[in-house]
Protein backbone atom coordinates (compact mmCIF):
# COMPACT_ATOMS: atom_id res chain seq x y z
CA UNK A 1 0.00 0.00 0.00
CA UNK A 2 1.83 3.56 -1.03
CA UNK A 3 1.43 6.40 1.11
CA UNK A 4 2.25 8.39 -1.51
CA UNK A 5 -0.63 11.29 -1.32
CA UNK A 6 -1.48 13.06 -4.79
CA UNK A 7 0.16 16.22 -5.57
CA UNK A 8 -1.53 19.29 -4.34
CA UNK A 9 -2.76 21.48 -6.85
CA UNK A 10 -2.12 25.17 -6.90
CA UNK A 11 -4.86 27.49 -6.40
CA UNK A 12 -6.24 29.96 -8.76
CA UNK A 13 -4.85 32.72 -7.24
CA UNK A 14 -1.29 31.26 -6.89
CA UNK A 15 -1.56 29.69 -10.70
CA UNK A 16 -2.23 33.28 -11.90
CA UNK A 17 0.78 34.58 -10.28
CA UNK A 18 3.03 31.68 -11.53
CA UNK A 19 1.29 32.61 -14.87
CA UNK A 20 2.27 36.45 -15.00
CA UNK A 21 6.31 35.56 -13.96
CA UNK A 22 6.41 32.70 -16.41
CA UNK A 23 5.10 35.71 -19.08
CA UNK A 24 7.93 37.80 -18.48
CA UNK A 25 10.39 35.45 -18.12
CA UNK A 26 9.83 33.42 -21.85
CA UNK A 27 11.68 35.37 -24.10
CA UNK A 28 10.72 36.99 -27.36
CA UNK A 29 12.62 34.69 -29.67
CA UNK A 30 11.91 32.96 -31.93
CA UNK A 31 9.12 34.97 -33.18
CA UNK A 32 6.04 33.44 -32.31
CA UNK A 33 2.34 34.68 -33.57
CA UNK A 34 -0.24 35.77 -30.93
CA UNK A 35 -1.89 32.12 -31.02
CA UNK A 36 1.42 30.27 -31.35
CA UNK A 37 2.62 32.69 -27.92
CA UNK A 38 -0.57 31.86 -25.91
CA UNK A 39 -0.27 28.23 -26.87
CA UNK A 40 3.38 27.90 -25.82
CA UNK A 41 2.45 30.29 -22.26
CA UNK A 42 -0.20 28.07 -21.56
CA UNK A 43 1.80 24.72 -22.10
CA UNK A 44 5.09 26.61 -19.90
CA UNK A 45 2.83 27.51 -17.33
CA UNK A 46 0.74 24.00 -17.00
CA UNK A 47 4.65 22.54 -16.71
CA UNK A 48 6.01 25.16 -13.99
CA UNK A 49 2.92 24.48 -11.90
CA UNK A 50 3.10 20.51 -12.62
CA UNK A 51 7.19 20.69 -11.42
CA UNK A 52 5.72 23.04 -7.99
CA UNK A 53 2.59 21.04 -7.29
CA UNK A 54 5.02 17.51 -7.69
CA UNK A 55 7.50 19.06 -5.11
CA UNK A 56 7.50 16.97 -1.75
CA UNK A 57 5.47 18.51 0.93
CA UNK A 58 8.31 20.35 2.92
CA UNK A 59 9.29 21.69 0.06
CA UNK A 60 5.67 22.43 -1.45
CA UNK A 61 4.52 24.54 1.96
CA UNK A 62 7.45 26.92 1.28
CA UNK A 63 6.86 27.32 -1.83
CA UNK A 64 2.70 27.95 -1.99
CA UNK A 65 4.07 30.50 0.89
CA UNK A 66 6.36 32.11 -1.34
CA UNK A 67 3.97 32.73 -4.49
CA UNK A 68 1.70 33.77 -1.71
CA UNK A 69 4.00 36.47 -0.60
CA UNK A 70 5.11 37.56 -4.02
CA UNK A 71 1.93 38.47 -4.94
CA UNK A 72 0.91 39.87 -1.32
CA UNK A 73 3.50 42.05 -1.33
CA UNK A 74 3.17 43.96 -4.74
CA UNK A 75 -0.18 44.44 -3.29
CA UNK A 76 0.99 46.29 -0.14
CA UNK A 77 3.68 47.88 -1.99
CA UNK A 78 2.03 49.20 -5.13
CA UNK A 79 -1.60 48.91 -3.64
CA UNK A 80 -2.63 46.52 -7.20
CA UNK A 81 -2.31 42.56 -7.09
CA UNK A 82 0.96 41.69 -9.28
CA UNK A 83 -1.06 40.81 -12.79
CA UNK A 84 -2.38 44.45 -12.36
CA UNK A 85 0.88 46.11 -12.46
CA UNK A 86 2.13 48.22 -15.20
CA UNK A 87 4.63 46.10 -17.27
CA UNK A 88 7.87 48.10 -16.36
CA UNK A 89 6.91 47.69 -12.67
CA UNK A 90 6.08 43.98 -13.09
CA UNK A 91 9.78 43.40 -14.37
CA UNK A 92 11.19 45.66 -11.42
CA UNK A 93 9.81 43.78 -9.21
CA UNK A 94 10.31 40.18 -10.46
CA UNK A 95 13.96 41.37 -11.18
CA UNK A 96 14.05 42.82 -7.39
CA UNK A 97 12.89 39.44 -5.98
CA UNK A 98 15.47 37.25 -8.95
CA UNK A 99 18.91 39.72 -8.47
CA UNK A 100 18.12 41.24 -4.40
CA UNK A 101 20.05 40.57 -1.48
CA UNK A 102 17.85 37.52 -0.03
CA UNK A 103 18.92 34.41 -1.08
CA UNK A 104 14.83 32.67 -0.70
CA UNK A 105 13.83 35.31 -3.35
CA UNK A 106 16.33 34.68 -5.72
CA UNK A 107 15.82 30.76 -5.36
CA UNK A 108 11.89 31.11 -5.67
CA UNK A 109 12.54 33.10 -9.36
CA UNK A 110 15.35 30.47 -10.45
CA UNK A 111 12.96 27.31 -10.33
CA UNK A 112 10.42 29.41 -12.07
CA UNK A 113 12.89 30.36 -14.21
CA UNK A 114 14.43 27.11 -14.77
CA UNK A 115 11.16 25.23 -15.42
CA UNK A 116 9.67 27.58 -17.83
CA UNK A 117 12.61 28.23 -20.12
CA UNK A 118 13.17 24.24 -20.29
CA UNK A 119 9.40 24.28 -21.53
CA UNK A 120 9.39 26.91 -23.36
CA UNK A 121 12.38 25.59 -25.79
CA UNK A 122 11.48 22.35 -25.71
CA UNK A 123 8.03 23.32 -27.05
CA UNK A 124 6.92 22.11 -30.42
CA UNK A 125 5.98 25.50 -31.77
CA UNK A 126 9.58 26.74 -30.50
CA UNK A 127 11.55 24.51 -31.57
CA UNK A 128 9.75 24.61 -35.25
CA UNK A 129 10.57 27.71 -35.21
CA UNK A 130 14.39 27.99 -33.99
CA UNK A 131 17.25 28.03 -36.65
CA UNK A 132 18.48 24.57 -37.47
CA UNK A 133 22.12 23.47 -36.90
CA UNK A 134 24.28 21.99 -39.47
CA UNK A 135 24.55 18.83 -36.82
CA UNK A 136 23.73 18.11 -33.38
CA UNK A 137 26.48 18.71 -30.78
CA UNK A 138 26.01 14.58 -30.19
CA UNK A 139 26.32 13.76 -34.15
CA UNK A 140 29.02 16.15 -34.50
CA UNK A 141 31.28 14.14 -31.52
CA UNK A 142 30.58 11.20 -33.01
CA UNK A 143 32.09 12.05 -36.46
CA UNK A 144 35.19 13.44 -35.24
CA UNK A 145 38.20 11.90 -35.15
CA UNK A 146 39.04 9.89 -31.77
CA UNK A 147 42.03 12.09 -31.25
CA UNK A 148 39.99 15.08 -31.23
CA UNK A 149 37.65 14.06 -28.99
CA UNK A 150 40.22 12.34 -26.46
CA UNK A 151 42.76 15.04 -26.56
CA UNK A 152 45.52 12.33 -27.54
CA UNK A 153 47.43 12.97 -31.21
CA UNK A 154 49.06 9.99 -33.05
Amino acid sequence: MSSARPPRRLSSNRRAVVAEIVRLIIPAFPDLDESERARVHSAVTAFVASQIESLPTHLSGPYRIAITAFGLLALLRFGKRFALLDETVKEAYLALWSEGPIGPTRDFVKLIRGCALLAYFDHPDVRRRLPASPKPLAAAAVDAPAETISGDRA
